[in-house]
């Protein structure tokens, strides 16, 4: 969507993977319950509440109560209406007794399902980039275009896509790069081709957001001492 400077990634990867997230998890809840029962690692608390806490927290229609969904159903409403309905009630109900006691944070379901793909992809790139690929993760596209070329049905989103290939100059798999065997002429090469970052001060913060990172504050005094002992 922002022109050449992008599509050229997508035409030039050796490969595109698209990632897509389950905005109806509740269907597959039943299988997941079976696997983690089956499996015997889990507690028998946590099998109990399993089912309920997934489809609470998910923001799904199925917690909706019967008279509400008669409601919308006799307004001639859809199931879509149902969820938001369904996740505003819950939103507003964990919100009220959040100053009384602990409440889980209520999210929609796309936004809960798109979280955790995300985590997906991340472990994916630096799997990839840990091989000595290249990797681009990549938004702006057309979702609806996407998800009829691919076949995709309507019950899943598509949160982000991920070129992958291999880089520029790259010809043969001696060229490539692994994380086990970098040495540090290529570590400096890396680091010369690395994109702007912001101050880590910005980024990381301490006990309270906006206090430094003790971290940061010793290694910027030992910097700080080794340049007054060099001068």
């Amino acid at each position: 969507m922002l022109g050449f400077g992008n599509q050229y990634r997508t035409n030039d990867a050796s490969g595109i993977a698209v990632f897509i997230s389950d905005l109806q998890p509740s269907k597959r809840i039943d299988r997941i319950y079976d696997m983690e029962r089956q499996s015997g690692i889990r507690e028998d608390g946590y099998l109990a509440v399993l089912r309920v806490a997934a489809s609470f927290l998910t923001g799904e229609s199925s917690t909706t109560t019967s008279a509400t969904t008669s409601l919308l159903s006799d307004r001639g409403e859809n199931s879509s209406s149902s969820t938001y309905l369904s996740s505003f009630l819950k939103q507003t109900f964990t919100h009220a007794l959040s100053p009384i006691q602990s409440m889980p944070t209520m999210e929609n379901v796309e936004s809960w399902s798109y979280k955790n793909s995300g985590i997906m992809a991340q472990q994916y790139t630096m799997c990839a980039t840990a091989h000595g690929l290249s990797t681009c993760m990549m938004e702006g596209y057309d979702a609806r275009r996407v998800k009829e070329i691919l076949r995709i049905p309507d019950r899943y989103g598509v949160p982000l896509m991920v070129a992958t290939g291999y880089d520029y100059g790259t010809t043969t798999a001696d060229d490539l790069i692994h994380a086990d065997i970098i040495d540090d002429d290529d570590a400096d090469d890396r680091l010369d081709k690395r994109t702007p970052r912001l101050e880590m001060n910005e980024l990381f913060f301490g006990d309270t957001f906006g206090q430094p990172l003790d971290l940061l504050l010793d290694n910027k005094n030992t910097i700080e001492k080794d340049n007054t002992v060099a001068a």
